[in-house]
C-alpha cells in the first residue's frame, strides 16, 4: 500500500511541477512585453509577441458608452518608442490566473497603470498566447480601463 502511495505522490507531483513550469513560461513572455514597454525597447516586446497580434481595448468614447477599441500595432508600438523615454510609464501587474491547453494559454491580469508617479488608471488584461518551438507568443491583448480604482 506504501508503495501505490509512494507511486501517486511521485505522479502528483511531476504534474503539479510541469503546470508550474508552463505558467512560468507563459508569465516570463508576458514579463518581457512590460519590460520592453517600459524601457521603450520595441523589439524586446516584439520578440514575444507574434506578427499579427491584436491589441483591443474596452474603454468609454466621448460619449461615455464602453466600446472595444482596436489599437493600430505599428502605431502603438511607435509611441512606445517615442513617449516612453520622455514619460514614466508604469504598468504594475497585480496577479497571474492562468488557463493554458497544450499550445494555448490565456492569463488574466488585473493591473494599475501610474504616469509619472501617479496613478492614471487600472483595469484588466486578457491575453491569449500560442506555444511556437522558440516559445510563448502573445497573439491578443483585451484590456478594460477604468479611473475608479478604488472599487
Amino acid at each position: 500500500m506504501k508503495k501505490y502511495i509512494f507511486i501517486g505522490f511521485v505522479f502528483f507531483n511531476y504534474f503539479v511541477i510541469a503546470q508550474t513550469a508552463q505558467e512560468y513560461e507563459v508569465k516570463y513572455a508576458i514579463e518581457t512585453f512590460f519590460e520592453g514597454f517600459h524601457k521603450s525597447d520595441s523589439l524586446k516586446m516584439k520578440s514575444v509577441m507574434l506578427p499579427n497580434i491584436t491589441l483591443q481595448s474596452i474603454q468609454p468614447n466621448k460619449d461615455g458608452k464602453e466600446m472595444v477599441i482596436t489599437e493600430n500595432v505599428s502605431r502603438f508600438l511607435k509611441v512606445v518608442a517615442q513617449y516612453a523615454k520622455t514619460q514614466n510609464w508604469e504598468e504594475e501587474l497585480l496577479s497571474f490566473k492562468y488557463n493554458i491547453d497544450g499550445k494555448l494559454a490565456q492569463v488574466w491580469v488585473p493591473y494599475h497603470f501610474y504616469l509619472n508617479g501617479m496613478l492614471s488608471h487600472c483595469g484588466a488584461n486578457s491575453f491569449q498566447l500560442f506555444k511556437e518551438e522558440d516559445g510563448w507568443k502573445i497573439v491578443s491583448i483585451l484590456d478594460t480601463r477604468r479611473k475608479n480604482c478604488g472599487d
